[in-house]
């Protein structure tokens, strides 16, 4: 026979069974909060995750900024070549006085029939100039000089312009791609507005540089020609390149992010620069070259990014289940924080258990740790709730409603 446990009413009163009791009851209470809290994970059935690959929506959305930069960029720049023209009506008008000549026309004969194409050059400067009987040939030669100085002005802005607002609508949208696919407004507002100062700013740094390179690669020989046209289209969209996808890295203030983007602009502009010339000496239209060129660039820009990103990432989430399913993290900042406030680094939108900081993932020595705020419902790894815990590759984290899967890419 056991022996009876005693216990008196002064030691059921004590403070030491208090506190246990008070223990246990703590125990207790967060064991039911964790089984009523782990929200269940909807699944959905996949059918576009693919589009949600980096590689994919920046490669779309650089080449529809590309578009777009190629649609503002020719309005802005089109401006009717004033030589061309002035050289057409010098061609009709000579034509017509040499044939009035030939019957012996008087001078106001010859006014009356050169009327309608004097009318056509009034405002042309090089038509104005050659067609002045007052003038001798050096004073016309000297002063259709003067106006070709005036027009390459003309055409420096028509340039600036152009680059301009290519670099601004691709850079806008491979800034933007990423808060787009995470339907966070306000980031890409914040990523949007940096991305355009970047932009317009390798804009007129490539519009200063297209002038001095021209004038550097200036000659006669047509098959030399060719050949420099092409290494100018090169060096001008390359450098533009450069600042293409430059934005997000600059707003993460991540050194190997802006990397990424300034490689892989840098690629998307060379190619697209490579392309150019010969692409016009075939179609014979600088409109379509210029068209498939810039698109092209934008497209290579997104491509090369995404393909770089994932050569080079080290450590990154994947949703496997949520409203973004397919969409990938890679985890540059430290820490990287997961919450419903837009400015989380992964932004959990439309789920009503996740806090606006939810949780934070850190960058240790070696590796990577999941760390629970107190904002939120739980936070778990493989099923279980957790404080901090250290990940390892292959781990399943649970915030909300979403599901990420972790992966890391460890030093051989």
């Amino acid at each position: 026979m056991s022996d009876k446990l005693q216990i008196s009413w002064d030691d059921l009163n004590s403070d030491k069974v208090e506190k246990k009791l008070k223990e246990q009851e703590a125990v207790s209470s967060t064991q039911q909060h964790y089984e009523h809290t782990n929200v269940a994970v909807p699944q959905r059935v996949r059918r576009f995750d693919f589009m949600l690959s980096a590689v994919v929506y920046l490669s779309l959305f650089g080449a529809i900024g590309g578009l777009m930069g190629w649609g503002f960029g020719e309005v802005l720049r089109y401006r009717p070549n004033a030589q061309t023209q002035a050289n057409i009506l010098i061609d009709q008008y000579n034509e017509i006085v040499v044939a009035m000549q030939k019957v012996q026309a008087t001078d106001e004969q010859i006014a009356r029939d050169t009327k309608p194409i004097r009318e056509r050059g009034r405002n042309n400067a090089y038509f104005q100039i050659e067609t002045n009987p007052d003038l001798s040939d050096d004073q016309k030669a000297d002063l259709t000089n003067k106006q070709l100085e005036l027009d390459r002005g003309k055409d420096f802005i028509a340039s600036l312009l152009f680059y301009g607002v290519c670099g601004v609508t691709i850079a806008v949208m491979l800034a933007i791609a990423d808060s787009i696919i995470e339907r966070n407004i306000n980031g890409a507002i914040i990523y949007g507005t940096i991305a355009a100062v970047v932009g317009a700013a390798g804009g007129l740094i490539v519009a200063l540089v297209v002038a001095r390179v021209h004038e550097q690669m200036s000659t006669d020989v047509v098959g030399e020609a060719i050949g420099q046209r092409i290494l100018t289209q090169t060096i001008c969209w390359g450098l533009l390149g450069l600042f293409l996808a430059a934005a997000p890295g600059l707003i993460l203030r991540n050194g190997k992010r802006l990397l990424i983007g300034m490689v892989g602009g840098l690629i998307g502009g060379v190619i697209g620069g490579l392309v150019y010339v010969p692409v016009q000496e075939t179609l014979g239209n600088e409109l379509i070259s210029r068209l498939i060129a810039v698109v092209l660039i934008g497209l290579l820009a997104g491509l090369s990014c995404g393909i770089i990103e994932n050569v080079v990432k080290t450590g990154w989430v994947k949703v496997e289940s949520g409203l973004i399913t397919g969409k990938q993290f890679v985890l540059y900042r430290n820490p990287t924080f997961i919450g419903s406030h837009p400015m989380s680094h992964i932004y959990l939108f439309n789920d009503p258990t996740v806090g606006r900081r939810h949780a934070c993932i850190h960058i240790i020595p070696g590796g990577y740790e999941l760390e629970n705020l107190p904002l939120g419902t739980p936070t778990y790894i493989n099923g279980k709730p957790i404080a901090r815990q250290r990940l390892k590759a292959g781990d399943r984290i649970q915030v909300g409603q979403t599901q990420f899967f972790f992966q890391e890419r460890t030093k051989s």
